[in-house]
């Protein structure tokens, strides 16, 4: 799955059902979102935080076994926190989202990395737009608070780390607290991509598209390179009427993107909005 079509996935997944996700995602998200779905109804979560029964490919299992044969083995504390973090990084491959996060939290603890624990807390927090069953949601949010809070308040990657954790909240028994969490991170960081990007979501999942726009065209603004965030925009100038504007967007999103299945859906807006 390309980073582009898993950013397209978060977010919105944490917002809403998975019939409002499906209906604004383009078609390569969906049938790998519905993949990932199915997938995940056969896996079961222990304590240790490993999955079971997931359908990865022959390969990366290989590697997998390989790499923990290689860990039982190690020795040194920087050789066990290299493997930890290669084990993450394959079942992170694998869309093993749970497993990827406590082996990088492993490393993280071992090494004391601010670095790793956000990569941690972050593959717990990917994992809540796969996740079919409540009890999972809700474990792999737990775990993305857990994880994240351990960062200490000055480090750079605070503010997104906090950002996750009020994504969480915003699907749970205290919306609101999630998103006035959001609302005041954007406040103290106006030139973080990652938050104004997550509150362009949230007020497009809404339907307050007037603020969507305003906030996708900042995200834009601060990175004119996020396919991702021109699609959305086109999609907000869209719904608020201003098509020339949309058609201008969508086809600066089609120009960035890289993925067959992204250029097509591009491709289907630019369609509709040249009607």
């Amino acid at each position: 799955m390309s980073v582009v079509n898993r950013n397209l996935v978060l977010g919105l997944a944490v917002f809403a059902g998975l019939g409002l996700l499906i209906f604004f995602l383009p078609k390569a998200v969906v049938s790998t979102r519905q993949t990932a779905a199915r997938d995940t109804v056969k896996t079961e979560t222990t304590g240790s935080g490993e999955d079971k029964n997931h359908e990865a490919e022959p390969a990366d299992m290989a590697k997998i076994e390989t790499l923990k044969k290689d860990l039982s083995a190690a020795a040194g504390k920087k050789e066990k926190t290299t493997l930890l973090e290669q084990l993450g990084d394959a079942y992170l491959k694998s869309n093993r989202f749970d497993s990827a996060g406590a082996y990088f939290e492993k490393a993280a603890l071992l090494s004391s990395d601010s670095k790793l624990m956000f990569k941690s807390g972050n593959a717990y927090f990917e994992g809540i737009a796969f996740a079919a069953q409540p009890s999972k949601v809700d474990f792999l949010a737990r775990k993305t608070r857990e994880v994240l809070e351990k960062l200490p308040t000055g480090d750079p990657l605070a503010a997104e780390a906090q950002a996750r954790i009020a994504l969480t909240w915003v699907n749970s028994e205290a919306p609101m607290k999630g998103i006035l969490k959001l609302r005041d991170l954007a406040g103290k960081n106006p030139e973080n991509e990652f938050i104004v990007y997550q509150l362009g979501l949230l007020s497009f999942q809404s339907g307050q598209h007037d603020k969507a726009v305003s906030r996708f065209e900042k995200a834009a603004q601060i990175n004119p390179g996020n396919v991702n965030t021109w699609f959305y925009l086109a999609q907000s100038l869209q719904q608020t009427g201003r098509k020339q504007e949309a058609l201008s967007a969508a086809q600066k999103g089609l120009a960035l993107a890289k993925e067959e299945d992204t250029k097509a859906s591009f491709q289907e807006l630019i369609n509709q909005l040249s009607q």
